[in-house]
């Protein structure tokens, strides 16, 4: 079974599955650097349809084969420490961030300059509006200090009620499958309102630097491999 967007339906999949979420503020990052995304690079690398439509070679697979390995052995590290309470846990946070970035720096030198380029869309297409907490994406669009406010609140609000909910399912009021559903739903509508910010120019620009759409099949079971594009574990 193909989708006439499979990159949109596979975002959608991990979304719904509570795969993915962006649990914290991004923080401040100087516009233009490539390593800002608040996506895992490695392990958006590591689903094989992005590897097709990247058309990578046999040597960059290995590459960042091994990249993804470090970077997860890493992250989940990171993240059994940041069980331990709720310092630990703001702690835990920032390391992944900071190990986020330093990680997709060494994914991205294993592309080509146009490699990279058809990257940056493809995560336009999977995650929508959720990526224009980016400063560089704001530079591209040519956001406003309004617009740009506009959105940190739209962001703010929403790890307010991602934090809700996280208390509500530890506290065993929500669970795990709820929690999932309610977190893909509240993604959506988060990517929904930022996309909203956006003037008529500025979305039909967005439209632009989305790209081409791909024809490429589905991966049947991506969380099977991939738990975590934001958090990257």
């Amino acid at each position: 079974m193909q989708h006439k967007h499979p990159f949109l339906f596979i975002a959608r999949k991990l979304v719904l599955s509570g795969a993915f979420l962006l649990t914290t503020p991004i923080s401040p990052l100087l516009a233009g650097d490539r390593s800002e995304s608040p996506v895992a690079i490695p392990v958006l690398l590591d689903m094989g349809p992005v590897r097709q439509e990247l058309n990578l070679t046999p040597l960059q697979c290995s590459l960042l084969d091994d990249i993804h390995r470090s970077y997860k052995k890493r992250a989940s590290q990171i993240s059994a420490i940041g069980q331990a309470d709720t310092d630990a846990s703001l702690r835990a946070n920032w390391d992944i961030r900071d190990l986020r970035k330093k990680y997709n720096e060494r994914a991205y030198d294993v592309l080509s300059p146009s490699q990279q380029e058809r990257l940056k869309q493809i995560q336009r297409q999977m995650f929508g509006g959720s990526l224009l907490t980016s400063l560089s994406e704001q530079k591209l669009l040519g956001l406003s200090q309004q617009q740009q406010q506009s959105l940190a609140a739209i962001h703010a609000t929403e790890v307010a009620q991602l934090t809700a909910l996280s208390c509500q399912n530890k506290a065993g009021q929500l669970s795990d499958f709820w929690k999932g559903i309610k977190q893909g739903q509240l993604q959506q509508q988060t990517s929904r309102q930022m996309l909203a910010v956006l003037s008529p120019e500025q979305k039909k620009r967005w439209e632009i630097l989305t790209g081409r759409k791909s024809d490429l099949p589905v991966v049947h079971d991506p969380n099977a491999r991939t738990k975590s594009l934001f958090e990257g574990y």
